[in-house]
């Protein structure tokens, strides 16, 4: 190195020495350091506090966009339906296999159909009701035991 480097070097040296208290001048600025990580860490947490937020909108439109274009199928199909009229279908899901973390339903697959509630025109024929069984049954797979016909009045 050249004596002019090194002559400037220890020229920035004696400058800090010659700094009086120069240990709460570094101290500051790691509080500083240490104050604006804490903010940029905690305005990341709300960030994906919203976006878990807007997750879990997301997650309930779905299902629910989901439970009732199957009710909306269902009763189409099931109208059609000799003797059947004026079909109306409830579907439950069972929200019990989702697990819900940080506000979000994590779910591999939509949540199993856990009951359906079907009220139509012309059940008390039983052929009917019989038919409306088979086809529930045959676009959900579930045990006739979770499904309910009602007549309505």
């Amino acid at each position: 190195m050249s004596e002019k480097s090194q002559k400037s070097k220890f020229k920035w040296v004696e400058k800090l020495k010659n700094i009086k208290h120069i240990e709460i001048y570094i101290t500051l600025i790691f509080a500083i350091i240490l104050i604006l990580i804490f903010f940029s860490s905690t305005g990341s947490t709300n960030k994906s506090s919203n976006t878990a937020k807007l997750n879990n909108s997301v997650e309930e439109t779905t299902i629910t966009t989901y439970v009732s274009n199957m009710e909306t199928k269902l009763e189409d199909i099931l109208s059609q339906i000799q003797g059947a009229s004026n079909v109306n279908v409830m579907i439950t899901l069972d929200m019990t296999s989702s697990t819900v973390k940080e506000n979000i339903i994590e779910t591999t697959n939509f949540p199993e159909v856990k009951g359906v509630v079907i009220v139509a025109k012309g059940v008390e024929n039983t052929a009917v009701k019989m038919n409306i069984l088979k086809a529930v049954q045959a676009v959900i797979d579930i045990s006739s035991g979770r499904i309910e016909i009602l007549s309505s009045n």
